[in-house]
């Protein structure tokens, strides 16, 4: 029987009205916004991240935290202040397979 490795949360982002296009190196405020990454990271709440390949949006996984957790998390990143994402869906995501981290 399939158990529960661990359960995580899934936070995407769309492009919201300040994206500029391109990279997201290029977006407004990217130095705010990968500092505050960067804090998610060494509390030990952001485990992986990324744009998707059509800059489209992002998508980041978290762990140690419920949804509610999950959204005050990001209440404070300077992409959604400024415009450039807009919070699409805050989900729990039950894990089954986790081969990345063993």
């Amino acid at each position: 029987m399939t158990s529960v490795k661990a359960r995580r949360v899934l936070v995407q982002f769309r492009a919201g009205p300040t994206w500029r296009g391109g990279s997201i190196l290029d977006q407004p405020g990217w130095d705010e916004h990968a500092a505050f990454i960067d804090a998610l990271v060494e509390g030990g709440v952001m485990v992986m991240g990324g744009p998707f390949a059509d800059a489209s949006g992002s998508v980041i996984v978290l762990e140690n935290v419920d949804e509610e957790q999950a959204r005050e998390a990001v209440a404070g990143d300077p992409f959604l202040a400024n415009g450039v994402f807009e919070l699409e869906d805050v989900r729990l995501w039950n894990v089954f397979v986790d081969e990345l981290t063993g």
